[in-house]
């Protein structure tokens, strides 16, 4: 007990010592963040626990969480209705990042301190989106396993021809040197429209061979990250930068290499602390004035923006000047 620290609110600043955090995307307590600052961590309803659920389907003692050898490991703890990971029935089990683990009717998905900022801080997802997003990244795996199949096949066929090729070179190897020898007596300068003929000729089989590839065709999880990032850049358009940030934010769960949606996340949080500091400054100059009505709105203003950011000196200044405008109306 001892080694995880519980949040109830749906995002959390990197701690200092963090080792690994869990989201819980279901169950009783969605939305609660567990930091992880040790290398083990049990979890159970019992309160002994580090990570305690109010879940009823789970067993006092349930399951525990162990580091070693630089990876993160799931293991059931002997419970009534032991544990998924990822679907899948796992009475021990290696964690990676968005990894999810079913206890009861909890769902948590995994963290660790490796993974950006962003997608630390953003708020616990829906469990629908998530075993979405492993479904199409299970699909592509299955397609590249496949392509790599047909790839193998295709190398052990070009093989034989090859020792065929071979074979044949050898026998007839006097016939080939004298085809050479005419090419180069009668080709040896071609014409300048001849040599454009080739030109043409080669463009036009590289474009047959490119006819050939696949077309990218975006995955539902690529329709759904541009439907986030088009809708958060129409809030940072129109300077709904809170609103934005979650966009964005939603986006990089989705696809954390989207580099757009990363560029205006950091735009976004730059132009909401340039909001709290003019709310503040003129939420004092308000108060100074007499203006208290015009004070207090600039100041709880402040406290909407930094919402998820409570423990900042910004949002606790806010607060403070709020609970002295309590005194003076």
């Amino acid at each position: 007990m001892g080694n995880a620290i519980k949040f109830r609110h749906t995002s959390a600043p990197r701690h200092p010592s963090e080792t690994a955090r869990i989201k819980i995307v279901k169950g009783s307590d969605y939305g609660t963040i567990f930091i992880l600052t040790g290398a083990r961590a049990t979890i159970g309803r019992g309160d002994e626990n580090d990570i305690v659920l109010s879940d009823l389907k789970a067993s006092r003692l349930h399951a525990e969480l162990i580091f070693n050898q630089n990876n993160w490991k799931i293991k059931d703890l002997g419970s009534a209705n032991g544990i998924l990971w990822n679907d899948q029935v796992k009475s021990v089990s290696d964690l990676k990042p968005h990894d999810t683990v079913s206890i009861g009717e909890t769902v948590f998905e995994f963290f660790t301190p490796d993974v950006h900022m962003s997608v630390l801080e953003a708020p616990a997802r829906e469990i629908s989106n998530i075993i979405n997003e492993q479904s199409n990244l299970s699909l592509r795996k299955a397609e590249i396993r496949a392509l790599a199949g047909v790839k193998n096949t295709e190398d052990k066929k070009r093989g034989k021809n090859l020792e065929k090729t071979d074979l044949f070179s050898k026998k007839s190897g006097l016939i080939g040197l004298v085809v050479i020898i005419i090419f180069l007596v009668l080709f040896l300068n071609p014409q300048p429209e001849q040599k454009n003929l080739v030109l043409k000729n080669k463009t036009d089989e590289i474009r047959d061979l490119a006819s050939y590839l696949p077309e990218s065709i975006p995955t539902a999880q690529d329709k759904t990250a541009e439907m986030y990032y088009r809708s958060g850049f129409r809030e940072y358009r129109e300077g709904n930068y809170l609103r934005a940030k979650t966009q964005f934010e939603t986006v990089l769960q989705i696809l954390p290499g989207h580099r757009l949606a990363g560029i205006y996340l950091e735009k976004c949080e730059s132009s909401i602390k340039e909001e709290v500091r003019t709310h503040l400054e003129r939420g004092k100059k308000s108060f100074d004035s007499g203006k208290l009505k015009k004070a207090k709105g600039h100041y709880e203003a402040v406290l909407r923006l930094l919402f998820r950011d409570q423990t900042s000196k910004e949002y606790f200044e806010a607060k403070e000047q709020l609970e002295k405008l309590v005194i003076h109306e």
